[in-house]
């Protein structure tokens, strides 16, 4: 069993927040609804970017691994949630209710596509968490 962390503290800026893991560090900023700068990338970014470099470096290494041609591979990840719960409106769930990925695949044939994106749904921890919590629907170009 291994155990990532992430520490958050509040920066001197309002709604501005140094994030550091493994001794690195990022700046996140909160969204306009919550008074942040919004200059930098916000929570929802981040949960995003994860998840799109997740299955970016398990497609990649599953790749390696079945010596399938790789030429490239780019993710992009979206989420639809209501921002009236970020506000706090009553009764207002602030939850991701769908994911979409569009997965970009060069060097393989469509059936080796499928086979690397089931590999990314079945070996990314961030995949498989969150499609506990919504629908994560994909498209292939």
């Amino acid at each position: 069993m291994a155990t990532a962390s992430a520490t958050s503290i509040l920066a001197n800026q309002a709604g501005r927040a140094i994030v550091s893991a493994r001794g690195h560090h990022i700046i996140v900023d909160s969204p306009p609804p919550l008074g942040g700068p919004n200059e930098e990338l916000n929570p929802l970014d981040v949960l995003l970017a994860a998840l799109t470099t997740c299955g970016t470096f398990v497609i990649e290494t599953a790749a390696r691994e079945m010596a399938i041609p790789l030429e490239s591979v780019s993710l992009e990840a979206e989420g639809d949630f209501d921002p009236r719960g970020v506000k706090g409106e009553a009764g207002i769930d602030p939850r991701i209710t769908e994911f979409r990925v569009k997965a970009t695949v060069i060097g393989p044939t469509p059936q080796q596509i499928i086979t690397l994106i089931d590999e990314f749904k079945r070996r990314c921890p961030v995949y498989t968490t969150l499609s506990r919590s919504a629908p994560i629907l994909f498209e292939i170009s």
